[in-house]
């Protein structure tokens, strides 16, 4: 009986496919497009075409470069699931972890980042704000003398890059308050913004769910440069001695998307943490 139902079954499925292939067929231009040849498609063995030429980097007026938006334009620089697919240039077997840094790095990839802030709606400063999903602006204000990279997903978090030539507060004082984002001072060499960031919390993932650790003693310094209009170059180095026996770098390429960012609030009834599968 049963095989007696499937055959039924199959009879009645193909009955009504055809039934909807000759009621598609009876309108206008459908034997035409039926009809129509496949696209053509490379030679076998043959790259596809390459992408067309970027335009030439934007400059601000004072000649430097213009690493967001420019006027009567839209866009935003694109996230993703992490530097290690966007072309991060330093193998995670050599990333120089403290022996407790490295115990604590594997626990978490062990429980598939159960533990990850993120999820959480927790600001993601360093390296990360430039990896996560949702992208990113970048904000110059030569009049006075601030950039700000403003983040398109999670907690929406932002910075202020101080560019008037002060110093790092003292960290060490009773009026500073290790934070996220750090404090952030920057400068030019030529067309590269070399951003000097210290004053981290300990709550900091470093670039994404791998989950490396930082410690309030970690020191960043950053290095933006667009090399093209289509792409933003990021070269962090991370100098933590709490976590790592010695300074490391990386860097990858991030692209530029010609849509508007859009508008999310991690927090606006947030339900992504329930659905975390650690162990």
């Amino acid at each position: 009986m049963r095989s007696h139902g499937i055959k039924t079954y199959v009879t009645v499925t193909a009955a009504l496919s055809w039934m909807a292939f000759t009621w598609l067929m009876s309108f206008p231009g459908a034997t035409a497009l039926a009809q129509a040849p496949a696209p053509a498609r490379p030679p076998a063995g043959r790259a596809p075409a390459p992408r067309p030429p970027s335009k030439p980097t934007p400059r601000l007026a004072d000649g430097k470069p213009n690493l967001g938006l420019t006027p009567n334009s839209q866009g935003y620089w694109g996230g993703g699931d992490g530097p290690l697919v966007q072309g991060a240039n330093f193998p995670l077997k050599e990333i120089p972890f403290q022996p407790w840094a490295r115990g604590l790095y594997e626990y978490r990839n062990q429980t598939l980042a159960r533990e990850d802030p993120y999820p959480k709606c927790v600001p993601h400063g360093g390296p990360r704000q430039f990896a996560a999903a949702g992208g990113f602006q970048i904000l110059q204000m030569p009049d006075v003398q601030r950039i700000f990279i403003i983040s398109g997903g999670a907690a929406r978090t932002w910075r202020v890059i101080f560019m008037d030539g002060r110093r790092h507060p003292d960290i060490n004082s009773d009026e500073f308050n290790p934070g996220y984002m750090g404090h952030s001072v920057g400068h030019w060499e030529g067309d590269t913004l070399v951003v000097d960031t210290i004053g981290f919390n300990e709550k900091e993932w470093l670039l994404g769910r791998e989950g490396m650790p930082t410690t309030e003693a970690l020191h960043l310094i950053e290095r933006f440069s667009r090399p093209d209009f289509n792409t933003l170059r990021y070269e962090p180095t991370i100098d933590d001695p709490g976590a790592y026996t010695k300074p490391w770098s990386g860097g990858w390429n991030i692209r530029w998307v010609t849509t508007d960012m859009e508008e999310y609030f991690c927090q606006d009834n947030e339900r992504d943490s329930r659905n975390l599968v650690g162990q």
